[in-house]
């Protein structure tokens, strides 16, 4: 395992880690691509349809603020999708990169959350983001691991 896998020297094409990590990376980027559009389209940035948060009540509107600050999420989020698509196409030597930028985003999430948590008061069931942070965080860990791992006929003729 090398960091010159994790920052190559030149971003290219030439992937050398884990075939595995290499062909789960379009899925685990299609799945971020689907989340950030619903955060950035849906009227409610499925704030309630999905996360189940509740609703507010005054004037005026405080959900309408939510709804905002969770499309400008979702549009961040469209951005780094973007990026991963350009990455698989064009510069394939940056997935491991972008594993680490993912983990580095999950532990933001889960450092977020502990800063600023939510009660069962303010859910009608546990959002799926929240269930899904840990168990992201350690299949993107293993993948990113895979990612920095050569093949043997690598390192026997780097």
């Amino acid at each position: 395992m090398s960091l010159s896998l994790l920052f190559p020297q030149q971003a290219n094409n030439d992937y050398r880690g884990s075939k595995f990590a290499l062909w789960l990376f379009p899925l685990l980027a299609l799945a971020i691509l689907a989340r950030s559009l619903i955060h950035f389209l849906k009227s409610d940035g499925g704030i309630n349809s999905i996360a189940t948060i509740i609703t507010f009540e005054g004037t005026p509107d405080p959900d309408r603020v939510i709804y905002l600050f969770a499309s400008l999420w979702g549009s961040q989020q469209v951005i780094m999708a973007m990026l991963y698509g350009v990455v698989m196409v064009r510069y394939r030597a940056l997935i491991p990169l972008m594993y680490l930028l993912i983990i580095i985003e999950l532990c933001f999430r889960l450092i977020s959350g502990s800063l600023h948590p939510l009660t069962e008061v303010y859910y009608l069931q546990t959002p799926p983001g929240s269930a899904g942070n840990i168990p992201a965080l350690i299949i993107v860990s293993i993948l990113l691991l895979l990612s920095l791992r050569r093949s043997r006929q690598e390192q026997i003729n780097p």
